[in-house]
């Protein structure tokens, strides 16, 4: 079926809300505004008893749900895409490899250090998020060492290039629909950019607690001497070369 399109006008207070609102769904506001007509006609349909209507609506909600799951993540694509970042990401030869001890040894000592359950070493591919190094994810996480971006607090570090800091997800914006705080019990959540000395951003080492949490200026400052020390290593392998966090 072909799509059609129109304009509407809204005032900017509207457009600000519609944006907000789209914002905390972490979808489009082109998206928001279709899911939002699609709630009011099956509201009228089912009002004056129409099946048929009501049909209709059902299979296009389904749709329009599948639409957006196809896409792996709900972050900046473009950046999350880029070929040179993931080429950087490539000469780590890090992602799928074996376990390594050296950075599960720095999540685990970060994870001590910090009195946190769960420490990260994320690489963030296109369509997913690789676990170089996990230290108190459970099952299958733990063994499947990776998830989509659907599941994925560190896509935002890699597009921001900046620390994300939440110290509970069920009420922060950016991610409080993200799977992760239902499937991994991720509540708050503290991660630090991994960036070469040539600027691609690779991935995050992160923290994160199954309870709320309000993490310091120092925690920070901490995971990037962390971070530093894992890019540090990076190199020794080969790969990140003349790197920094």
């Amino acid at each position: 079926m072909g799509l059609k399109a129109t304009t509407i006008r809204v005032s900017a207070d509207l457009w600000g809300l519609l944006e907000r609102e789209a914002a905390r769904q972490e979808v489009s506001v082109a998206q928001f505004v279709r899911d939002a007509a699609l709630l009011r006609i099956g509201y009228l349909a089912g009002a004056r008893g129409d099946d048929d209507e009501l049909m209709t609506v059902e299979a296009l909600a389904a749709r329009a749900n599948d639409d957006r799951r196809r896409f792996p993540g709900n972050g900046d694509q473009a950046a999350l895409a880029d070929e040179k970042r993931l080429e950087a990401l490539r000469r780590t030869g890090l992602v799928d490899a074996p376990i390594d001890p050296a950075l599960e040894r720095l999540a685990k000592l970060a994870a001590k250090s910090l009195h946190a359950p769960v420490a990260l070493v994320t690489l963030v591919e296109r369509k997913r998020q690789v676990f170089a190094a996990c230290v108190g994810l459970e099952e299958p996480w733990s063994s499947d060492r990776e998830t989509g971006l659907l599941h994925s607090f560190c896509q935002h570090v890699v597009v921001s290039v900046e620390p994300l800091v939440v110290a509970d997800a069920r009420e922060h914006r950016l991610v409080r629909e993200n799977l992760a705080i239902r499937d991994l019990n991720v509540i708050s959540y503290a991660g630090v950019p991994l960036t070469t000395d040539d600027g691609h951003t690779i991935g995050s080492f992160c923290l994160i607690d199954h309870k709320p949490r309000r993490w310091t200026p120092g925690d920070v400052e901490l995971l990037r001497d962390f971070a530093a020390s894992i890019m540090a290593y990076v190199a020794t392998r080969g790969g990140g070369r003349d790197s920094k966090a």
